[in-house]
């Protein structure tokens, strides 16, 4: 049973299984959200458990006022899911605050069948503050922000749900969450504008801890990622640390624009940082990947597509330093996937991108390629240290391939030649012949110009 008694500026809200006593009015959640919206009272939840269908806050509920809701002690107010196609859904109604209180799907069926369902859903809102909240069993994604929905989650611990976090065609600053074991994604950020192409976003996610993200779903990298942001322009992703992944800690699909900085990013099967555009007319046009810290993955950083295979264009990346080490060639047998093995290099880009100030050490493919095959123009790495990496940096020769620069590199203990031409033969990376680049004069070799390297 659930009851209420107004206290001054409150309306408290208690889950006791008789009356507390005088003054206290048996409710429901929802009559009792109704009441605090229309008489501008903050709701108290006492510690306990509210068992409760959908839940509303609209226009057409609470006299269409805002609500502030909070639990007694943190953590120790529960609304608990009994079914219906959310617990709680905030549509229309600004200014919405809520912190402090447990939002438990149970892991029963939600029955939106859209992409966009979810325990706790945002649409058409401003202003809206999730504050440490923990949200938890979602047999769909956690938290929801759709329909130019913009607000803030913050300091919340989400877990066991399909999606951590998804923002669609919204605006959300993700800051200081804990999200773990989801079956799909972490952060999702997902713009799909009417016109198509891709639009401004603006998102933030920063100084999240993100862990243990499967792939539910299956694809070939649309699931399994830390955070993945798809055709949504200025998104930062900055300060996190994620690990565990099935793909990528940090995935961005025409996503340009994009601010992909201070991470920390622990094994990645697949690779840990992939900037990439995959589909005609989506392109990616411009990114930072600056100063992050990664460890253990299949492929360091990628920077892929050019257009030429029925892709998109990724372009105008600056590349520096970023710290990568332990490369590994990680098999990947999930339906779809090719080549089934990762190249294990440090960091792969095709084009206008300027690789600089990289520390790269224990890749077990190489260090550094720069373009592949035809896929290949106005590339610059300078002051990049590879240490104890099979090959140091492969350089793509190709006859159609683009002007390369490297200048001023350092490879040590590379077993397999210090900076050497390099080709692709749709399975893997290889160097072509036996020509060592490293220690020469400053000199032009077909695309390539090479000045002051050093390999030993």
């Amino acid at each position: 049973m659930t009851y209420y008694k107004r206290e001054s500026e409150t309306l408290v809200l208690s889950a006791a299984g008789t009356s507390p006593g005088t003054g206290w009015v048996a409710t429901t959640v929802q009559n009792a959200m109704n009441y605090a919206r229309t008489n501008g009272l903050t709701l108290v939840l006492l510690s306990g458990v509210f068992s409760t269908g959908a839940l509303n806050v609209d226009t057409a509920t609470g006299s269409g006022k805002t609500l502030t809701m909070r639990a007694a002690v943190a953590g120790a107010a529960t609304l608990r899911f009994t079914g219906g196609s959310y617990l709680l859904q905030v549509n229309g109604i600004h200014d919405v605050s809520i912190s402090g209180v447990a939002f438990d799907g149970q892991n029963a069926a939600i029955s939106d069948g859209s992409n966009q369902a979810g325990l706790v859903r945002f649409q058409n809102c401003t202003g809206f503050n999730l504050a440490g909240c923990k949200v938890t069993r979602s047999t769909k994604t956690g938290v929801v922000a759709l329909a130019a929905a913009r607000g803030t989650v913050a300091d919340c611990a989400i877990d066991n749900c399909s999606v951590g976090v998804l923002v669609y065609n919204s605006r959300v600053d993700v800051i200081h969450n804990r999200i773990i074991t989801c079956s799909n994604n972490g952060v999702y950020v997902w713009r799909e504008p009417a016109g198509g192409g891709v639009q401004y976003d603006g998102s933030t996610i920063i100084d999240n801890v993100i862990a243990d993200i499967a792939t539910a779903g299956g694809g070939t990298g649309q699931n399994g990622n830390g955070i993945v942001v798809y055709r949504a322009l200025g998104v930062k992703a900055s300060g996190n640390t994620i690990s565990d992944v099935q793909y990528s800690c940090i995935r961005f699909n025409a996503s340009g624009a994009a601010q992909i900085t201070g991470n920390h990013c622990i094994s990645a099967r697949e690779c840990s940082i992939f900037v990439e555009a995959t589909t005609p007319g989506l392109n990616l046009d411009g990114a930072v990947l600056a100063d992050n810290i990664i460890e253990q993955a299949g492929d360091g950083i990628k920077v892929v597509n050019l257009g030429l295979y029925s892709d998109g264009i990724a372009r105008r990346i600056a590349i520096s330093s970023n710290h990568i080490r332990h490369i590994t060639k990680n098999t990947i047998n999930d339906p779809g996937y090719s080549p089934t093995i990762t190249n294990a290099c440090g960091i792969q880009v095709e084009g206008l991108c300027v690789l600089t100030g990289n520390m790269i050490e224990d890749a077990a493919g190489f260090g550094i390629v720069l373009g592949t095959n035809e896929a290949t123009y106005d590339l610059l790495a300078t002051g990049n240290l590879i240490h104890a990496s099979v090959t140091g940096i492969g350089c793509s020769n190709n006859a159609s391939a683009g002007r390369i620069s490297i200048v001023g590199n350092v490879v040590s203990g590379a077993t397999n030649g210090s900076i050497v031409p390099v080709a692709f033969n749709g399975a893997s990376f290889y160097r072509v012949g036996s020509t060592e680049l490293a220690n020469t004069a400053d000199s032009q070799t077909g695309n390539v110009y090479l000045g002051n390297n050093r390999g030993y």
